[in-house]
């Protein structure tokens, strides 16, 4: 469903990416891990169209625009790290900023929201509250919540883990589980959370200096995360992961 070749990125006069190639089927959970700098988040940013880039990102075997917002149009949307929810708006207002560029109405906004009320009932009980005083995880729910209300093909998500508690992480992991189930929404999945995000993966990269140093099956490299924490993640990880084995 979703090809990239050869796709470079950066910032400026600064190279990230050099050449990265990734592939996301159709309805699959992949996981790209790797550690800071590595060029995660610059992948992601790329293919939203957030940054300038190189190279090729096909959707259904078509050229994606380099917009942001021709991309969502297309059926990718983005979940940015850092839980980046309009403050002051409510979270009803939040999520309809979602729907916005598929061209969803307020008339519509309640029968288009459903599954996610479903999915987040949280949000539900919410949503005539402020987005900035919910707490993170519900705030990162609402990012979520808001990426699937343009009712994406594939759905990218930029450091789920980030500053959340594991037991809120794993319930979040939870939620991507069911939405893929449910809806059969692709996911291109960043996370420092390594263990935790391959064991929901059916694919995997592993990212180093802005190269794919592993790609492929994501159980067969999570079988190998102790080796990598210290070559990759490093130990600040390592004990995170622990916490989310348990």
């Amino acid at each position: 469903m979703l090809e990239v070749r050869q796709l470079r990125a950066g910032y400026g006069p600064i190279v990230v990416l050099r050449g990265v190639d990734l592939t996301v089927g159709t309805g699959e959970i992949v996981a790209m891990i790797g550690p800071n700098g590595a060029g995660k988040s610059t992948t992601l940013g790329a293919i939203a169209g957030m940054l300038p880039r190189d190279g090729e990102v096909l959707l259904d075997g078509e050229p994606l625009p380099a917009a942001a917002e021709k991309v969502v149009q297309r059926g990718v949307a983005l979940v940015p790290q850092g839980r980046k929810v309009f403050w002051r708006m409510t979270v009803e207002e939040n999520l309809f900023m979602g729907a916005y560029p598929k061209g969803v109405t307020w008339k519509d906004f309640e029968r288009r929201a459903a599954p996610v009320f479903d999915i987040f009932p949280r949000l539900a009980e919410r949503r005539a509250q402020a987005a900035g005083s919910l707490s993170g995880g519900e705030q990162q729910m609402l990012v979520i919540g808001r990426a699937l209300l343009s009712q994406p093909k594939v759905v990218l998500i930029d450091e789920l883990s980030l500053g959340l508690a594991p037991k809120m992480v794993l319930t979040l992991l939870e939620t991507i589980q069911r939405f893929n189930a449910e809806q059969g929404t692709a996911c291109l999945l960043v996370e420092q959370a390594a263990t935790a995000a391959l064991k929901i993966a059916t694919s995997a990269y592993l990212l180093q200096r802005g190269t794919v140093v592993y790609q492929g099956d994501a159980a067969r490299l999570r079988d190998d995360v102790d080796v990598l924490h210290s070559a990759y993640l490093g130990q600040g990880t390592a004990r995170r992961e622990s916490a989310l084995r348990r």
